[in-house]
């Protein structure tokens, strides 16, 4: 079952999708018992989950700030930091629209979410660690 968030810039929140409802000409987002709203009405931006989970835990969104080390035997460590996004349809970590590694998911590497492009700023977080 995919899963969804959505950044809203007029309210400053990243919110869980709990449905998508697909109507005759709009799309209803439900992200609460009393918050939904229509996509279609809103500066909205949605975002699919990876299904994948970083070293964290936690569940990684497109759109989603990825320091990946690459840990592959044949290599020494190298550190990749990028926004995760689908390209043909691959989920792919890419940055200044290059392509920065092959994919998200590998037994080898270690993916670690350090922020979202909405919220925080790439160079800034990268910067940071």
């Amino acid at each position: 079952i995919p899963k969804f968030r959505v950044w809203l810039p007029d309210f400053n929140q990243m919110l869980r999708v709990k449905a998508l409802v697909f109507e005759k000409d709009k799309t209803r987002c439900v992200c609460g018992y009393s918050f939904d709203f229509y996509l279609e009405d809103e500066n909205a931006t949605i975002m699919q989950s990876t299904g994948i989970r970083d070293t964290n835990g936690q569940e990684i969104f497109e759109g989603d700030i990825v320091r990946q080390t690459r840990t592959q035997p044949t290599t020494e460590n190298e550190i990749i930091i990028g926004v995760v996004t689908m390209l043909e349809g691959a989920w792919l970590i890419v940055n200044d629209g290059d392509q920065l590694a092959s994919a998200l998911w590998s037994e080898t590497d270690i993916n670690e979410i350090i922020g979202n492009i909405y919220e925080n700023d790439l160079l800034e977080v990268a910067d940071e660690k």
